[in-house]
């Protein structure tokens, strides 16, 4: 889930609210820059520091969501939200993480300063059932009706569109659908002359990823009642 904070909300039912994503307060500070050193999101060779950072900033962002929410709906009204949610620590690395191991590699050869990757966290939290359920009870606006994780494959999307693709061409697709996602978010820090070269690398690590694991997403459905 790339978390939103939400900067102000309109009084009139229907309006918008402003938002903007956000690195985590924590690991902006000067002393901290080096917190993540090497990684642009959690990994798992982040520091306990980092996770805190992480968590500290959904948990703020998470609750503010809740009480806008809450402002919206009557008594006794329901509201389902579905996020991404976090793998266990031995299941295999996550997409970003592929993407920040690459990122990384290309420090290594100079194509890209070290600083800059240094300097560089994504705004992106994946969180755990149980951190939704007490973050649900400590807002206090909503009752938690349900609450399911599910995990699908990597390439489950495309074995429904066509099953008869093999490896090679289903991580093909995958690799062009996380370029679409992850390239406007990386280009206006790094610039966009490094960004042929990565999704090569990317792409490559995907199908090897694949064939050795077994790759997965996580994902939440929340349903929540709003208290009278």
């Amino acid at each position: 889930m790339c978390y939103t904070v939400i900067g102000s909300v309109r009084k009139q039912k229907g309006e918008a609210i402003n938002s903007k994503t956000l690195v985590p307060e924590g690991l902006l500070r000067e002393d901290r820059k080096d917190l993540n050193k090497g990684n642009i999101c959690i990994a798992k060779t982040s520091p306990p520091a980092v996770h805190e950072a992480y968590f500290e900033q959904f948990q703020r962002d998470f609750i503010t969501f809740l009480k806008c929410r809450a402002k919206e709906l009557v008594p006794g009204s329901s509201m389902i939200l579905t996020t991404m949610g976090c793998i266990k620590t031995d299941d295999p690395l996550n997409i970003w993480e592929l993407i920040g191991l690459k990122l990384y590699g290309m420090v290594l050869e100079g194509l890209i300063e070290e600083e800059k990757l240094d300097r560089f966290n994504l705004p992106f939290y994946a969180t755990s059932a149980e951190e939704v359920k007490k973050l649900v009870e400590a807002e206090g606006s909503f009752g938690l009706h349900k609450l399911e994780s599910f995990k699908t494959d990597w390439d489950t999307h495309i074995k429904k569109a066509n099953n008869s693709l093999d490896s090679k061409e289903r991580a093909a697709i995958i690799g062009a659908d996380i370029r679409t996602v992850a390239e406007p978010i990386l280009v206006a820090h790094f610039g966009d002359k490094i960004m042929d070269k990565l999704f090569d690398r990317v792409g490559e690590d995907v199908l090897d990823h694949m064939l050795r694991y077994n790759c997965q997403n996580v994902n939440l459905v929340i349903s929540l009642t709003k208290k009278g």
